[in-house]
């Protein structure tokens, strides 16, 4: 438990900032210093080329590019990595990968992860695991206590309120890992390379703070995860993915509601 607690709330020191603000009101307004997120670029080097810089907070960031690299199916080993290193905003990974045919030096803004034409092309060469229909079920009296743990232990939300999270949860309504980040997608890359080496996900499924992108289920097909709960809006996009891989996906989950969109089957009250 001692080393999956560090790996939920890394140093805050490069997470967060504090700056000089204004608190205004309709009384006037007064001087005061904030607590704001952290953004920087990481830039990713691949066999000593660039391939992508992406705007993330920093932490975790050999986790992040690892999530990254297997997420769009250019990695799919983590035996076929030779070295990785970190240095400063820059990650230097060597190894038997390829990034060919993927944009080199794109820009993925914290809004918006790597889309397109490329990232469906990828999951459709990459042959993702198959997604079982059997062995992961959901208690549907138990969701709104897995979103009061979420909120529970959004530690770097509590401080700067401009973060996004993403949690990993077994078949107990227990969350076993969480990461946060200004990216969504970036959070989401973080848990999948921290779980590299015990891919496929079938026991596991992903509990997001904000909506569901095309981009967030295509990560969750390539874990292989059953399931997808979040507390925002589904795109048409991520449901017809989920739909085709046999994701459960739930959407609008707060307090004691919530709609599910495909795989209803694995929802047990």
């Amino acid at each position: 438990m001692g080393d999956r607690a560090m790996n939920r709330h890394p140093s805050r020191a490069s997470m967060e900032d504090r700056v000089a603000a204004q608190r205004v009101t309709f009384d006037g307004s007064l001087p005061r210093e904030e607590c704001v997120a952290v953004e920087e670029p990481l830039e990713i080097h691949v066999n000593g080329q660039p391939w992508i810089t992406t705007m993330r907070t920093p932490g975790q960031d050999r986790e992040l590019a690892l999530g990254l690299l297997y997420s769009e199916g250019i990695l799919s080993d983590i035996l076929d990595i030779e070295s990785i290193d970190v240095e400063d905003n820059v990650v230097l990974i060597k190894g038997n990968i390829a990034v060919d045919g993927h944009t080199r030096g794109f820009v993925r803004s914290s809004s918006c992860g790597v889309c397109g034409r490329a990232s469906l092309d990828a999951i459709l060469a990459r042959h993702p695991p198959a997604i079982s229909a059997e062995g992961f079920t959901i208690d549907i009296t138990t969701i709104e206590a897995l979103l009061n743990q979420l909120r529970s232990e959004q530690s770097l939300f509590d401080s700067t309120g401009g973060v996004h999270a993403v949690a990993l949860f077994n078949e107990h309504s227990e969350i076993t890992d969480l990461a946060e980040d200004v990216g969504r997608h970036n959070a989401m890359d973080k848990i999948i390379g921290r779980s590299i080496d015990r891919l496929p996900l079938s026991n596991l499924g992903f509990l997001l703070s904000g909506r569901v992108s095309f981009e967030m289920v295509q990560k969750a097909v390539m874990a292989g995860s059953p399931c997808i709960v979040a507390i925002g809006a589904p795109t048409t996009l991520a449901i017809e993915l989920a739909r085709q891989h046999g994701i459960t996906l739930v959407g609008f989950a707060r307090e004691s509601r919530f709609n599910v969109y495909t795989g209803a089957w694995r929802l047990k009250d």
